[in-house]
């Protein structure tokens, strides 16, 4: 399963979270440049992950938008593995 995390920089606690629970393929896009406003989301994203610590609004409004039309789930956290886990226990559908 694909997920899409959106924001934050160093993410490796957060990539090792995902993959220990079943996302296998995880796509990062860092959100800093107001450029990445013209990326398209991955057709296979099944579940973006917005890290709100660093991330450029105009790409947040975007992203959510663009999740919507597709019927992807979007979870909003600081960029925290601890944090993710807190939003995925509360959220058990989510985890496989």
């Amino acid at each position: 399963m694909t997920v899409l995390i959106v924001g934050g920089d160093r993410i490796s606690s957060i990539m090792k979270y995902l993959a220990q629970n079943g996302f296998n393929d995880i796509l990062h896009w860092d959100a800093r440049r107001n450029g990445n406003t013209h990326r398209f989301m991955p057709q296979s994203a099944r579940l973006v992950v917005i890290l709100i610590n660093y991330l450029n609004h105009g790409m947040a409004k975007k992203i959510k938008r663009d999740a919507e039309e597709l019927g992807v789930p979007v979870l909003f956290s600081k960029n925290s593995a601890s944090e993710l886990s807190q939003i995925f226990r509360a959220d058990k559908h989510l985890i496989h």
